[in-house]
């Protein structure tokens, strides 16, 4: 089993002391979850540290999770550079898994590639690659194919009849696009 947790917010929207994060995915774990999607809105990777540890800590797998926030090809800011050093900073700061968190559907096909390279390229290749998003722009199966194609490890789908919209991908559609004719 898996949850999200937002890192120093834990569960809820307030920064909460250390020792509570702590003994929450401490408790978490004890109680069944396995893996815990860690994020920072900010991509703040010291807001992610006291959770990343307890997760690690609890023997559990620590997927931190990278928040995709503008076009990687033309950014000034937030262009591949960025993405491959958060890469480097969250492999560094312990995690099993990096994720690509796309919670507004901002990805364009066009950009998965050369996002994944830069994950790989920060992360390096031994850590596997996470991508989860949602439909809000209408593009995210093409996406989801690009991600694919790229060598995206794991990527998030609905079955057909809760998929689109807020959710993810329509799985169906996945797969029908990739059998071919």
């Amino acid at each position: 089993t898996q949850m999200l947790i937002r890192g120093a917010n834990a569960v809820g929207y307030t920064s909460y002391h250390d020792t509570v994060v702590a003994r929450f995915v401490e408790l978490a774990a004890r109680n069944g979850l396995d893996v815990f999607r860690i994020f920072d809105c900010f991509n703040d990777v010291e807001q992610m540290r006291v959770t990343i540890d307890a997760v690690r800590a609890a023997r559990k797998v620590a997927e931190v999770c990278i928040c995709y926030t503008a076009d990687c090809l033309s950014s000034a800011v937030y262009d591949l550079a960025y993405y491959r050093e958060l890469a480097a900073k969250c492999a560094a700061a312990g995690a099993h898994v990096i994720g690509i968190k796309d919670m507004a559907g901002l990805l364009k096909p066009r950009a998965a590639r050369p996002l994944v390279e830069a994950i790989r390229a920060g992360a390096g290749d031994a850590l596997p690659i996470h991508f989860h998003t949602h439909c809000t722009s209408s593009c995210s199966l093409a996406v989801a194919l690009e991600m694919s194609a790229a060598g995206c490890d794991i990527i998030d789908f609905a079955i057909a009849s809760m998929a689109d919209l807020t959710s993810q991908p329509s799985l169906n559609a996945f797969c029908a696009a990739m059998a071919g004719d």
